[in-house]
């Protein structure tokens, strides 16, 4: 499934790190795994200043634990479509919180080499 992400869904993978995880200056989101309570996304940035590239790994938790692979698929979409919403704009007339503000998000590596 991991590598059916990075080959098919390399735009959505991109939305997602873009609007989702707040990375502005990319250069490349991969998805590194898989499993019943979410996505591992591995993203990297230009450096603020200079040339320099950074690289983050993000933990994104499903809303609900999966039991199949299907599942896993419907609550990766859900992700990409709470990115795009968030890419284009939208809010909903209701008392929910906006497009993708609740997903669960936790960076749980850094590069701390900051190598070129």
């Amino acid at each position: 499934m991991v590598s059916k992400l990075n080959e098919r869904h390399r735009d959505d993978l991109k939305l997602v790190a873009r609007h989702l995880l707040g990375a502005p200056a990319l250069e490349e989101a991969r998805a590194t795994a898989v499993d019943r309570l979410g996505l591992d996304v591995r993203v990297t940035n230009r450096a603020a200043r200079g040339r320099k590239l950074v690289t983050d790994e993000f933990r994104i938790g499903f809303r609900i634990p999966v039991m199949s692979v299907e599942d896993a698929k419907s609550e990766v979409l859900k992700i990409f479509q709470e990115a795009w919403e968030v890419s284009e704009g939208y809010i909903w007339d209701s008392d929910d919180d906006l497009p993708g503000s609740n997903v669960p998000i936790v960076k749980v590596a850094e590069d701390s080499l900051g190598l070129t």
